[in-house]
């Protein structure tokens, strides 16, 4: 395969990737049910400078939430375990270079109501993606990476606060079946 083909391909291949990456991912469509202090979280375990705080805390007011600034203010606390990249190699060229690599986003997670029974036990969300460099061009490849774990970090965010309303919902229900008799 001569180095022009080789070069057609490899553009081919970011076009599909760059295409097919550009409309996947999930939105939020309304807001978050309930009344103000179920709508309120409090969140622990990351600080504001933690890039997946930004990600959660913006889609949390666009979903018409907010951050509390403590427990007792919450409708629900939750606390961040611990929230990591992972890398790994997974393929190696013919001359030993890794060409193909695996990320992990992995956020470890609990829920609690503000009076601090738990909701949700500790739980472990996992986003990964896979991508493809031919280590032709480093600088690129670093771009590259970068904005795969700024897509992973958000879709991981979005699949933490749909957990989060969930767990809202269900102590709603819970809370409001605990005053009834049983058939």
């Amino acid at each position: 395969m001569s180095l022009m083909s080789k070069l057609r391909l490899t553009r081919a291949f970011i076009l599909i990737w760059a295409v097919m990456s550009t409309g996947c991912s999930y939105h939020l469509r309304g807001e978050i049910p309930g009344d103000v202090k179920d709508k309120t979280i409090y969140l622990t375990g990351i600080g504001p400078s933690n890039p997946f705080y930004g990600e959660f805390t913006s889609l949390l007011t666009a979903s018409g939430g907010k951050v509390a600034e403590k427990a007792s203010d919450a409708g629900v606390v939750l606390n961040i375990i611990s929230a990591n990249h992972l890398r790994r190699n997974i393929t190696l060229s013919a001359v030993g270079q890794a060409n193909m690599f695996e990320l992990t986003f992995r956020v470890k997670y609990d829920i609690e109501n503000s009076k601090g029974d738990i909701l949700i036990p500790e739980k472990e969300l996992s986003t990964r993606r896979e991508y493809f460099n031919t280590q032709s061009n480093p600088l690129g490849m670093g771009y590259e990476e970068v904005e795969i774990r700024a897509e992973m970090q958000k879709d991981s965010a979005q699949s933490l606060l749909r957990r989060v309303v969930y767990s809202l919902n269900e102590s709603k229900k819970n809370a409001s079946t605990e005053g009834k008799p049983n058939p």
